[in-house]
């Protein structure tokens, strides 16, 4: 009888000892990230900044992440995860399209918050909706973003198409020097770079929609194969808060 109480309390005593051991387990992720201001970028000594990146390191400070981030070029990122050379890619938003090498969580990483639709300060242009849009326009936006499903079923329903930039700022320059007639882009984002580029008077912009827009730490094939990435994000929202950005923007 003593010895059975024994193997029984040995063997809580290991079970206790395994769940404490995965309670304490430090959960790696290697993220690759397109420079996206006032999220992520790189300041003039090279460093990882802006608010995602503020996020990132709260969450290796809390002793439970080991996280990294690599910015570069949007479309490098999304390759590299989907060839497993990196566990993840922020942020992102879910396309079917997408979900075909990327695995997404059911939690958002970021909720954005409205979508504008830019012009030159020059041009007479007056935006009285999407189907109203002349077809002639040519309309640019960020190869890595989309705006709300409405707007973007409302442009498919009016054949509107769009050029695709690398880069917002490259964005914003094609519409200042008129290689493309409007520019959509999430409102945050838009204006930050704005004012990044210190080009606040030469550009307009149209509230297009104030549909939330969520967008994801997606993960790689092989990451969410030996991962339970609902249960890593549901750990990262932990200190990680999706609909906070957009008002620390405002402030």
């Amino acid at each position: 009888m003593k010895f059975f109480f024994f193997i029984c309390s040995f063997l809580l005593c290991l079970n206790a000892q395994a769940q404490h051991d995965k309670q304490q387990q430090v959960i790696k992720l290697t993220i690759a990230a397109p420079e996206i201001r006032p999220f992520i970028y790189s300041n003039e000594k090279g460093e990882n900044k802006g608010l995602l990146i503020e996020t990132m390191n709260k969450l290796n400070a809390s002793g439970k992440f080991k996280i990294s981030v690599t910015i570069m070029p949007w479309a490098r990122a999304l390759k590299a995860v989907e060839q497993g050379k990196f566990d993840a890619l922020m942020p992102t938003v879910y396309t079917p399209e997408r979900r075909l090498f990327l695995s997404f969580p059911k939690s958002p990483l970021i909720n954005f918050y409205g979508s504008e639709i830019f012009k030159r300060a020059d041009d007479n242009f007056v935006y009285q909706g999407i189907p109203l849009i002349d077809k002639s326009k040519i309309l640019v936006r960020v190869r890595s973003t989309n705006v709300d499903s409405h707007s973007e079923k409302a442009f498919k329903d009016a054949s509107i198409t769009f050029v695709e930039a690398t880069r917002l700022e490259d964005a914003f320059n094609m519409l200042i020097y008129g290689r493309v007639d409007l520019l959509v882009a999430d409102s945050a984002i838009a204006y930050t770079t704005i004012d990044n580029m210190a080009v606040n008077g030469q550009v307009e912009g149209f509230s297009l929609s104030d549909q939330v827009d969520s967008s994801f730490l997606a993960f790689s094939k092989k990451y969410s194969m030996s991962h339970d990435i609902n249960e890593v994000m549901e750990k990262i929202n932990m200190i990680n808060d999706a609909d906070s950005y957009h008002l620390l923007i405002k402030n």
